[in-house]
């Protein structure tokens, strides 16, 4: 009870400080993704870290140079962001096309995420989805044997809680379960369905409006935790794999990805996990995220995955920072307006820190601003990026073949 008491407090804070929200305004949130409980003292991974040098402003990379004296220049300049890593890469070189360490922020710095975990959220959806575990057209009932089979309730899916159309995300403000760690997962997806759904927004249908908030994606990680049919070895009783396990089969293990948790790593997996907001990562393993995401076989159908499902949508709650944007499955796809989206090929997963990770299908790259900023990150992170998305593309343009 210790551990739930002091996320409750610790968020109730974090919460407290996003409150101001335009009910005026189409509900369009000022602040782009709710924060953590707590920002815990970044800190190295256990493993050694291989801090690569400042990138020259030349780097020669699968045969040809690129220049990237602008990008860095700009990155230097941006005041805001004191301290960073930035990663661009593609999906076929193996070497980083530019890699930055700013201030003092290295490439294996443990950083909580905070709504950049949406996105590992939808890749284990999909990845289930591949290993024939789940689809995304799946309702919540029987796996979670509590839904109701009455109301527009019983209509919710996979995809909806992925994407932010579940009808449970009536305010991101409205506290909930995902905050009590020592709870169940199936408990608190039990919860969010008792009381957050009709009885904030009578008639809500899954499907019928766009709000972004934490709750849907809760739900969804309880669904893909019952809906597991494997069976871990070794044990007595043989049992289903847990949300923590499934992450590692379905993500982690396969991309080596050795520091990412969706706990702070220092402590012991919550039964109850944050899933909408509580990862830790490293700039080195979010970048083999991303590069697997442009390959293109790590998630087999990239456009289920991307698309846009919110087109058209009354928007309840939208982040002020994404007010053109539309939603996937746990990213944003990025335009400069939302008619524009139907075509966008840039997804992305900013977080409250500042923490911003995004790929690029059409130019070919990805590219990371991994930064952990106490006071406003969310829209210093999505500031930054949108700076370095002209110059990257400018680099790539202007790349020149090495004899």
């Amino acid at each position: 009870m210790g551990i739930a008491a002091g996320s409750v407090l610790a968020a109730a804070a974090a919460f407290a400080a996003q409150a101001n929200f335009d009910g005026g305004n189409g509900g369009e949130g000022r602040y782009l993704v709710q924060l953590p409980p707590a920002a815990a003292p970044a800190k190295a991974s256990g493993s050694a870290p291989a801090v690569a040098a400042p990138a020259s402003l030349t780097t020669i990379v699968g045969g040809y140079s690129y220049d990237w004296t602008a990008l860095q220049a700009a990155i230097d300049a941006d005041t805001e962001v004191p301290n960073g890593y930035f990663i661009v890469g593609n999906a076929t070189d193996p070497d980083y096309l530019f890699a930055y360490e700013k201030g003092s922020f290295g490439i294996d710095r443990v950083t909580p995420l905070a709504s950049a975990s949406k996105w590992f959220a939808g890749a284990l959806g999909m990845r289930m989805a591949q290993a024939g575990i789940v689809t995304l057209e799946d309702p919540m009932r029987p796996p979670l044997a509590f839904w109701t089979t009455t109301g527009t309730k019983k209509d919710v899916k996979l995809k909806h809680t992925l994407s932010m159309t579940s009808g449970f995300n009536a305010s991101p403000l409205v506290g909930g379960c995902q905050l009590l760690p020592a709870m169940t997962l199936y408990n608190c997806a039990k919860s969010i369905h008792d009381l957050r759904y009709d009885s904030l927004r009578p008639g809500n249908a899954p499907g019928a409006q766009y709000s972004y908030g934490p709750h849907g994606i809760q739900v969804a990680a309880a669904y893909l935790e019952a809906k597991d049919t494997s069976i871990q070895p070794g044990t007595s009783p043989a049992r289903e794999r847990n949300f923590h396990e499934l992450f590692a089969q379905h993500v982690t293990t396969p991309l080596g990805m050795t520091s990412t948790t969706w706990y702070d790593p220092s402590g012991s997996a919550p039964t109850n996990p944050w899933v909408a907001g509580g990862a830790f990562s490293t700039p080195r393993d979010y970048a083999k995220l991303l590069r697997a995401f442009l390959g293109g076989s790590f998630i087999t159908d990239m456009t289920t995955f991307t698309q846009q499902r919110t087109a058209g949508l009354p928007r309840v709650f939208v982040p002020a920072g994404a007010v053109n944007w539309e939603y996937a499955l746990g990213s944003f796809v990025e335009c400069d307006t939302p008619a524009a989206c139907a075509t966008s090929k840039i997804n992305s997963s900013p977080g409250a820190y500042g923490w911003t990770g995004w790929i690029d299908r059409d130019t070919g790259y990805y590219a990371l601003v991994a930064t952990q900023i106490a006071t406003g990150g969310d829209r210093k992170g999505v500031e930054l990026e949108q700076v370095m998305q002209d110059l990257i593309e400018d680099a790539i343009a202007n790349r020149t073949p090495v004899p």
